[in-house]
């Protein structure tokens, strides 16, 4: 499969590591109303057709921060090779009227997890497998209150 022009695709405009990047590849998300949608990532070329992810995956699964992956001759991912240890949150501000946004940020921040934004509404976190647990439940103690959405970056 090939992207084709047309088609949407999400975009990284701060990937996280920015400064190891120096390609971007292609994950195919699904077809949405007969239209193909992708993701576009950012990568470090190891070796050929091999990348190490540079971003926080915004909307694949079962990708993560630092992962080393495989793509096809069309540079489409294909499967992770080696997995970084990372783990991917998302979280969802949008349509919460009354949050004050900015207490949320300062607590999320305070537990120093990597972060990237997709949208004004939509947050990439990345944290180690030893700090997701702590990550895992304040997102879900928030979700309970009613103040955010979250989900995890794994099937």
């Amino acid at each position: 499969m090939k992207y084709q022009a047309g088609e949407h695709v999400a975009v990284h405009s701060s990937p996280i590591w920015r400064d190891r990047a120096n390609f971007v590849f292609a994950a195919h998300q699904g077809a949405k109303d007969g239209s193909n949608e992708w993701e576009q990532l950012w990568g470090q070329e190891v070796a050929p057709r091999r990348f190490v992810v540079c971003c926080i995956p915004f909307f694949v699964r079962d990708v993560s921060l630092g992962d080393e992956v495989e793509v096809d001759a069309n540079f489409v991912l294909k499967r992770v090779v080696r997995a970084s240890g990372q783990v991917t949150f998302r979280v969802w501000f949008g349509g919460k009227s009354g949050v004050n946004r900015q207490e949320l940020l300062n607590e999320i921040t305070a537990m120093s997890p990597l972060m990237e934004w997709s949208s004004e509404n939509l947050l990439a976190l990345s944290v180690t497998q030893a700090n997701a647990p702590l990550i895992a439940d304040y997102l879900q103690l928030r979700e309970n209150e009613g103040r955010l959405q979250y989900e995890t970056g794994r099937r």
